[in-house]
């Protein structure tokens, strides 16, 4: 049995022990080694999403096998830890194992057969874990999907009904509301004297009709936002780093740090809606940021599954609080009490994240940060599914575009 897609790091300060074991264990799972606590940890941390297993030895210079493999677990929990460890030092093995530090331990020195079972049997279990998870996360995605594709449908709906019903009425509204001062003037033969009441209460009202009338523009636009119109192959590294320097004016005296992990792939979709996308939560971003300090983290990277890219923009702003976070992206919800903060923004994140066949949400990063995490297809479905139809039918009988207008 081979585990090519998880390897195992093997710790040592004995350069014979890591030659030995790369020697006998090599044919069953990539191994990496490394002869002190900094080379190990190093290593984990480049390549922890390809280790499956890591064995410590236990006696080091500068740092115990146990101090190490706890640093380790901090990092990333989810590979299996390994102490190895003479007969005498079982006592203390035992106990981090209770703790949970442990997922075993092995004694020096080894029965390379009874070895080699004992890590073929983990590979095996941190594979059904890793297998476990990504059923897990695919539900959860189908999941996530169905009820944006509702949410999606319930805005075009309320945009529909909304807009024919309430943009008459506010015509009426707007119309009575601009001639109210002249036809008082003119009834009066001078100007009102209240000026608390026309500078204040009509004020208020005219605000108000703005705030409605923004607030079907915003649902009439997203509900635009819902199909594809056009979808062609980009790189997502330049469609960010263009969204960020267009965003520059706007995030003055705030320093924005741009990731990209190495083997990002190219995606298909509407890439200015996603560059607007990137600029839309980056302002969102802005308005929470602290006046000096300010500081925004961008990272894009391939998913786990290979069949898509992550985007996760992170900031050092005010918490939003938790309760607000699962709303955040809802057409009604209100950041701060100016109208013009009215949920459109994020409104039109979702839809155009949905648009692509992907998702966004919002949560609390490690370390009590606000972040927004938006995942999408290599392809959008929509644009994948008309692809595939496109090629039953002969060249000359295929539409010069695979989307509908």
């Amino acid at each position: 049995m081979q585990f090519p897609d998880y390897g195992i790091l093997y710790i040592d300060d004995e350069e014979k022990s890591l030659k030995y074991f790369e020697a006998i264990f090599g044919d069953i799972a990539p191994i990496y080694t490394a002869s002190s606590p900094e080379e190990g940890f190093r290593v984990f941390a480049e390549n922890h999403e390809r280790i499956g297993l890591v064995l410590s030895d236990k006696k080091m210079p500068n740092e115990s096998g146990i101090d190490l493999l706890a640093r380790i677990r901090a990092l990333d929990p989810r590979p299996l830890r390994f102490l190895v460890t003479a007969f005498s030092d079982l006592g203390a093995a035992v106990e981090f194992l209770n703790e949970g530090l442990l997922y075993s331990y092995l004694t020096k020195p080894w029965d390379p057969e009874d070895l080699e079972h004992r890590l073929l049997r983990a590979l095996k279990h941190f594979s059904l874990e890793r297998d476990r998870e990504r059923l897990i996360a695919e539900k959860s995605e189908m999941v996530d999907q169905l009820l944006m594709a509702d949410k999606a449908a319930t805005i075009g709906i309320l945009s529909t009904g909304l807009n024919h019903h309430i943009r008459n009425a506010l015509t009426v509204f707007r119309t009575f509301y601009d001639m109210l001062p002249f036809q008082i003037e003119e009834e009066l033969g001078r100007q009102p004297s209240d000026d608390s009441f026309w500078g204040e209460f009509y004020g208020e009202v005219g605000g108000q009709i703005n705030r409605m009338t923004s607030m079907l523009s915003s649902l009439s636009e997203g509900a635009e936002l819902i199909l594809i119109t056009e979808s062609k192959e980009f790189c997502l590294k330049e469609v960010i780093e263009s969204a960020i320097e267009i965003s520059v004016s706007d995030l003055d005296d705030c320093q924005v740090d741009f990731e990209v992990t190495e083997g990002l792939p190219l995606i298909s979709g509407e890439a200015p809606r996603i560059s607007q996308m990137i600029r839309l939560i980056l302002k969102e971003a802005k308005t929470a940021l602290p006046n000096q300090g300010g500081h925004i983290k961008v990272h894009a990277r391939p998913r786990r599954n290979g069949k898509g890219v992550k985007i996760t923009i992170v900031d050092n702003g005010e918490l939003i609080p938790e309760e607000d976070l699962k709303n955040l992206f809802e057409p009604f919800y209100v950041r701060t009490q100016r109208p013009e903060d009215l949920g459109s923004n994020f409104l039109a994140c979702y839809l155009t994240a949905f648009s692509h066949g992907g998702s966004i949400r919002a949560f609390r990063a490690e370390g009590e940060f606000n972040a927004i995490e938006v995942c999408l297809p290599l392809v959008p479905p929509v644009v994948e599914s008309q692809l595939t139809e496109s090629y039953r039918y002969p060249a000359e009988n295929r539409k010069e575009t695979i989307l509908p207008a």
